[in-house]
């Protein structure tokens, strides 16, 4: 039985590794829904029992607490956390979609366990002590490593274990938040930059998979707590690419603030600047409740119109400087919640104006609000398409797709003129001296593991061979001779040329394979696990002129399973 299904799964390695794998990416797809599923609701029932407890039952309900409560509160949870995260290795300490990015990019989407554990605690205590921080970020980590971390185990190919990583990031937030849609479109949109079907496939089912596990927890029940939303005239348009706009120069604002805090924040110890980013939630918490927290409520209550002109000011003020502030020092949260509850603060402010000089319709408050939402999150992710699902899907209210796509296009623009055009996670991971190209070349090559575009006609010979295990040899109609001599690499010649050299010394019981005319490519080794881009960047970086794929047969025991030439890359990039 275990020869069986170790021979099935050798199959199914073999074959995920194909450019045309879509049916096994999609069973890929539901597992890591399933996994990531099951791993998001154990994180938001944990986080939420958690914070229930803190807070008489009403979990991010932080107004409820005294104002020195709310203090202590953030900064002892800054400090727990700074202690915690000081103590472990700089490695382990990465975590969130930043992490997710850059293991996307250098380590071809593996993702490590230690990271993982330390997102899920981190997180939890930074939701449970209100600061300023979105969910998403945790969610997509863990989605990512809950699902990725099994297929590491089985030794898929590395083109597949990207594959598994975006399905879990997708399937984190579908599961956290409701939103299956918004899901797939932040992995293609901002973690993949790519649509294709063998893309798409598995992402959509691994958040059917996540979402219906949520809903059977949670329910399927909306985010937030909408009115009826409804576009007063045609003539409220320009007036709404008017707060798209300024909505765009509050997330540029956002980017830039985040950028001086990342860089005030780098030279202190981890400890400390948690805990000052904890000291400064609890001091703004202290003043205005809903500065902390993931901010839910804060977002109910401003399409509701419970928020006045000034307290909407100062929560739009005050909850983008202690979010930089924040995830500039690192705490282990997202970015994407808080930019919410500053677009709706910001969308509900212009509604506001707007009522009062007569542009707008006197119940159209929603509509800015969501907007605003809208816009803020394509603004600082420039994913307008991720933007606009969101609020789509956080409310379910279609008619916001007019006036949505017209704010969150204005505001991706404005951001833009006054930014890198690039979402925030990766100009931060531009400032940490890491790359996340859109390279379509490169993609094409990730999508393809090594072992679908190598020969495995080849033999592994000596340097000197007689002529009777050569003609034994040459039976099987090979393409390659590995040439192995002791203490000398492997040396690649074409199995052509040693036929016509055997073929014209018919008197010879013995020939040296390296003095016989041919051509000769030197080789390096290459992981069967490896993604034709590793491949291709293998070869460019050690002058090698083709590639022994291979794995290990024993503890220190490599054997050769196939050969990988240049031609052998490009014809499967054509294809």
């Amino acid at each position: 039985m275990r020869a069986i299904l170790s021979k099935q799964l050798e199959r199914y390695r073999l074959s995920v590794a194909r450019p045309d794998a879509v049916p096994q990416l999609a069973l890929l797809g539901i597992l890591a829904g399933v996994l990531a599923g099951l791993t998001i609701i154990a994180f938001r029932l944990l986080a939420e029992w958690l914070q229930s407890g803190l807070l008489a039952g009403r979990a991010g309900h932080f107004a409820g607490l005294a104002a020195s409560h709310r203090l202590y509160l953030a900064l002892l949870g800054g400090l727990g956390l700074g202690l915690l995260f000081q103590w472990l290795s700089e490695d382990t300490r990465r975590v969130g979609i930043l992490h997710v990015l850059e293991r996307l990019e250098y380590h071809q989407g593996r993702m490590p366990w230690r990271n993982a554990l330390s997102q899920f605690l981190g997180g939890a205590v930074a939701i449970i002590s209100g600061q300023s921080i979105g969910r998403e970020g945790p969610s997509a980590h863990l989605g990512a490593a809950s699902s990725n971390l099994p297929a590491q185990w089985l030794q898929l190919p590395n083109n597949s274990l990207r594959v598994t990583a975006a399905c879990g990031v997708a399937a984190g937030i579908a599961a956290s938040f409701n939103t299956p849609l918004a899901g797939v479109a932040f992995a293609m949109e901002v973690l993949m930059l790519e649509y294709t079907v063998a893309g798409f496939t598995p992402v959509i089912l691994a958040t059917v998979s996540a979402t219906m596990l949520s809903r059977l927890v949670f329910g399927d029940q909306i985010a937030f707590s909408v009115p009826a939303i409804s576009l007063g005239s045609l003539s409220e348009l320009p007036y709404i690419m008017i707060v798209g706009i300024l909505i765009g120069m509050i997330g540029a604002a956002f980017l830039v603030l985040l950028q001086l805090f990342t860089r005030l924040h780098a030279p202190l110890p981890v400890w400390l600047r948690f805990s000052l980013a904890g000291g400064a939630v609890g001091l703004a918490g202290m003043v205005v409740p809903q500065v902390m927290g993931i901010g839910d409520q804060t977002i109910t209550d401003t399409f509701n119109g419970h928020h006045g002109l000034t307290l909407l000011t100062s929560i739009l003020i005050l909850k983008l400087l202690a979010t930089t502030f924040t995830i500039g020092a690192g705490i282990p949260g997202g970015m994407i919640g808080p930019s919410l509850v500053i677009g709706a603060a910001g969308g509900g402010l212009l509604g506001m104006l707007g009522m009062d000089a007569g542009i707008s319709a006197p119940d159209s408050l929603g509509l800015y609000v969501l907007v605003g939402m809208g816009a803020m999150m394509a603004a600082i992710l420039q994913a307008p398409l991720a933007g606009l699902i969101a609020i789509l899907e956080l409310t379910r209210s279609p008619d916001v797709i007019l006036p949505g796509m017209l704010a969150v296009v204005s505001a991706t623009i404005t951001a833009g003129l006054f930014t890198q055009r690039e979402s925030a996670f990766h100009t931060m991971l531009r400032n940490l001296g890491m790359d996340y190209r859109n390279d379509p070349v490169k993609q094409s090559l990730r999508r393809v593991g090594v072992t679908a575009a190598m020969q495995t006609a080849f033999t592994v010979l000596p340097r000197r061979v007689e002529r009777t295990r050569l003609d034994e040899e040459l039976k099987d109609n090979l393409q390659w001779i590995v040439i192995r001599e002791p203490e000398q690499a492997d040396v690649l010649l074409a199995a052509v040329d040693l036929v016509q050299a055997v073929a014209r010394d018919a008197e010879a019981t013995e020939f040296d394979l390296m003095d016989i005319p041919g051509t000769r490519l030197q080789t390096t080794g290459v992981d069967r696990q490896a993604s034709l881009q590793e491949a291709h960047a293998r070869m460019q970086a050690t002058g090698a002129e083709a590639l022994l794929v291979t794995r290990y047969a024993a503890p220190g025991l490599k054997r050769v399973e196939g050969i990988l030439t240049a031609e052998g890359i490009a014809q499967t990039y054509r294809l």
